[in-house]
């Protein structure tokens, strides 16, 4: 198969944005004040809803004259206005039609929420009042770009054909195709072509292994389904000696599940033969497992690229010149910091008002080093008040990510630039070492010989999967879970992560075995503790029934 490495994240539109000034507890107190969309860019949403800037701050529009009349509150009768003056309640705009929503509390629609200071027609145009103010253009990122500029500086243009987008939420295509290689070029700008603003949510360009063989000709530039710059002394290496192919990737989200959509979207890449002094890379951080429970304020998910694994990839000093944090709608603040034998370093980012709309672009005058061991801490907080559900990790608008991308150069100093987790499992331990705390995870999962095959029989010839705890069980796994490394903390969770992703059904059928006793097990050893205090009582008895109900409903869950 062929391998695919990450030289630039382009999102589907560029941006010179300044600092976020909408007030996040305005939102908080606001049905669906999180969710407002703008009218008429789609797939952008309007943080201020209260102010005429999207972003927030500066001139008010009339419902942010109406909210501040209310109190800067949700009263019943700025739910019953019309302050837009489209003929529609500001409680029917924002999924609150019988006025009856409380902080804390979800509205009765999430769903189809609309703007109640943009006066909008049926048909989804705005009205000819507010024309005037409401900015239907997206910003040209590149106009202050000098490499465009160097008579040298060649583009090419890369589109899908128009193709069919999927009646899907989410749907990831794509199409490689050869880039430029008669000699060597450094790659040093792009700009998005959005063709259906309407189901574009990203484009990424992936670089195919020079290594490997190339895909042969009548495969190229052919649409296939598949899973998920700057300018300076640096560049991304394009063809003899670098980036032969590569991959165009689009992530379509159509929530509305709409069949008649089309898109031949693509991207412009600016190249030069005037080779800088360096190659430059993409690295990427991560944490790859979160849930993230419904209605809180604030949840927070740490993604470590631990120093024993940075020591391994990377090889020599490398510099990163630019940075940029990536999360989802409840991403609300990202931070990116390295620490240095175990004492804070320095900051490489810090959104304390995270806009997933307007991605904010770190470009430092002097390149950040990085050392090997250099420990690299990716925070992400996210807001949850307007899901009812929990939101898992996943490639989905609806799901969410923490992900930071940091540009350096050389490359050559780390070669394998991805430093992710999954929980506190480093990528090195998780796909180079396979191997966490002594537990070999992939050939307990996928090698039924020897030690890995001794657990396995011994589990399903004690356990019963979908009946009762046995007491056979209980002693087999009691003596496991003591002495076995794959049986314990989070490699176990792993294990079973990736026994339903990969549909491993041997697998599956062993975690549902060891799980069948897991419940009562923990239960007995509460039971004995209570035992080895000599407490008694009748809260105390509560307790216990309480606790063996919880255990059971959340094996259920499971």
């Amino acid at each position: 198969m062929i391998m695919l490495k990450r030289i630039g994240t382009l999102l589907k539109t560029l941006f010179c944005v300044g600092i976020a000034t909408a007030y996040p507890n305005f939102k908080d107190i606001l049905p669906n004040g999180n969710e407002v969309p703008h009218p008429c860019k789609a797939n952008y949403l309007w943080h201020g809803v209260g102010h005429n800037n999207p972003l927030g701050g500066g001139s008010r529009n009339q419902f942010g004259l109406d909210f501040k009349t209310a109190g800067l509150s949700w009263t019943p009768e700025l739910c019953r206005k019309d302050s837009d003056g489209d003929g529609r309640t500001n409680g029917e705009e924002l999924g609150d039609p019988e006025c009856v929503w409380k902080t804390g509390s979800f509205p009765s629609r999430l769903s189809d929420i609309t703007h109640p200071g943009v006066c909008t027609l049926s048909d989804g145009s705005i009205c000819d009042a507010d024309k005037g103010w409401v900015d239907c253009q997206v910003e040209d990122g590149l106009k202050n770009c000098d490499v465009l500029k160097e008579p040298e500086t060649l583009n090419t243009t890369i589109r899908f054909p128009e193709t069919a987008v999927p009646a899907e939420e989410t749907t990831y295509s794509c199409m490689i195709f050869n880039l430029p290689s008669d000699q060597d070029y450094h790659l040093m700008a792009y700009e998005p072509n959005i063709d259906n603003e309407m189901v574009m949510h990203h484009i990424i360009i992936y670089g195919c292994d020079p290594n490997e063989d190339p895909v042969p000709d009548e495969q190229l530039n052919t649409v296939t389904k598949c899973g998920m710059s700057a300018d300076g002394p640096m560049g991304f290496r394009i063809g003899q000696g670098g980036f032969k192919q590569a991959a165009l990737e689009f992530h379509w989200n159509n929530p509305q599940l709409k069949s008649n959509w089309k898109d031949s979207s693509g991207v412009t890449l600016y190249y030069t033969p005037k080779l800088r002094a360096n190659d430059a890379g993409i690295m990427s951080t991560c944490q790859m497992n979160h849930e993230i429970p419904p209605g809180q304020q604030s949840y927070t998910v740490v993604g470590k690229c631990h120093s024993e694994c940075s020591r391994k990839l990377i090889q020599a000093p490398i510099n990163i010149f630019w940075a940029k944090n990536h999360m989802h709608y409840l991403g609300h603040e990202m931070n990116i910091k390295v620490y240095r034998d175990g004492v804070y370093y320095t900051e490489l980012t810090n959104e304390v008002i995270y806009n997933y709309d307007s991605p904010v672009e770190k470009t430092y005058s002097t390149a950040v080093q990085v050392l090997p061991g250099d420990e690299i801490v990716t925070t992400c907080k996210f807001k949850s008040l307007s899901r009812p559900k929990t939101t898992f990790f996943g490639d989905a608008t609806s799901d969410e990510m923490c992900f930071g991308f940091l540009a350096f150069y050389p490359a050559a100093n780390m070669p394998f630039s991805t430093c992710t987790a999954w929980k506190d499992i480093s990528i090195c331990n998780l796909w180079i070492q396979k191997e966490h705390n002594d537990c070999k995870w992939v050939d307990f999962m996928f090698r039924n010989v020897n030690e890995t095959k001794r657990v396995r029989d011994e589990v399903m010839a004690n356990c019963n999967p979908f009946g009762n705890c046995l007491s056979e069980c209980k002693a087999t796994l009691q003596i496991l879970f003591a002495e076995h490394p794959c049986m314990k903390g989070d490699v176990y969770e792993l294990i079973k992560d990736q026994s339903l992703k990969l549909d491993n059904k041997e697998m599956q059928a062993f975690i549902v075995a060891v799980d069948s006793c897991k419940a009562e097990m923990a239960a007995d050893v509460y039971l004995q503790n209570l035992t080895n205090d000599n407490t008694s009582g009748a809260d105390r008895l509560g307790g216990i029934s309480l606790l063996l109900v919880s255990l059971i409903m959340y094996m259920m869950i499971k």
